[in-house]
């Protein structure tokens, strides 16, 4: 009999359950108690924290397509296309494509071709590219006095004149304490080659071909100016010169377009004795799958 009358408890518990389950009411529960649980269970560890952060990316990186790679027939296939597209095309192309047909040594009749082309180009990106093909002080500077009439407002040329050329160090200066900005223009280069490549490339490819341009000196971001180090840091911010110092080193932690900008900015306001340095700029989210 014990039996039988736990078994009739259980089933009067259970028929109650159900019924109080019925007659629960359909509205919906207050969101906040299931999202400060949820964020208290998927908030990690501090030792945990990298790993949490990192594992989604892995996990999404092992479900990716393979990219079949480009043969090598393949790849000189889509960059003499690109470089085909870019010599008929007019402005910075041109210097583009001269500068992706490089020869093995020193060449007068193609740095001069690339000279030629950079001036006609009319575009101070190019110009910039350019100036690794030349021979010469004399044609350093006549490039970048293009690029100082195409941009006056861009500190990257300005500081550029002042590595060049120490006799015009006074107009230099006066140029980087008037400047608006520091553009290097990081994306231009792929989004330029990029355009003349293939359409069909998947991006992997594409990415593929496009990073040993990417690599070339005369694609990198200039040099950190040892001008600028040496004169900033004997004069006053009452002093010109200091207060082209402090304006150079707002535009290149405020104003600029590179990480390499901003540490060198970072850098020379560290050397003025500054404090208000801000946090570097955040990169750009990266696909896993490319």
């Amino acid at each position: 009999m014990p039996t039988r009358r736990l078994l009739l408890v259980l089933a009067l518990v259970g028929a109650g359950v159900a019924a109080v389950w019925l007659a629960w009411p359909e509205d919906e529960p207050t969101a906040v108690p299931v999202v400060a649980e949820a964020a208290a269970l998927a908030a990690p560890a501090p030792a945990q924290a990298a790993a949490s952060v990192a594992m989604p990316v892995a996990a999404r990186a092992e479900q990716c397509p393979p990219v079949p790679a480009l043969s090598p027939h393949d790849q000189a296939m889509a960059l003499q296309r690109a470089v085909a597209m870019l010599a008929s095309g007019s402005g910075g192309d041109a210097v583009l494509a001269l500068l992706m047909q490089r020869p093995p040594t020193d060449d007068a009749a193609w740095a001069e071709q690339v000279r030629l082309a950079a001036l006609r180009s009319q575009d101070a990106q190019a110009l910039r590219w350019a100036a690794s093909a030349c021979a010469t002080p004399a044609c350093r500077r006549e490039l970048l006095q293009e690029r100082l009439r195409l941009e006056p407002d861009n500190a990257v040329h300005w500081l550029a004149w002042l590595d060049e050329h120490p006799a015009a160090m006074d107009e230099a200066w006066q140029g980087l304490a008037a400047a608006r900005y520091w553009r290097e223009q990081p994306l231009a280069l792929g989004e330029r080659v990029g355009r003349a490549l293939p359409p069909a490339l998947l991006p992997a490819q594409r990415e593929a071909l496009l990073q040993p341009l990417r690599d070339q000196p005369w694609a990198a971001s200039p040099a950190p100016s040892i001008s600028l180090a040496n004169a900033c840091g004997h004069y006053g911010p009452t002093h010109p010169i200091g207060a082209a110092c402090a304006h150079a080193a707002t535009l290149l932690l405020t104003r600029s377009d590179t990480p390499a900008a901003w540490q060198q900015g970072a850098d020379l306001a560290q050397q003025l004795g500054r404090s208000d340095i801000p946090p570097p700029p955040v990169p750009p989210p990266v696909s896993a799958c490319p």
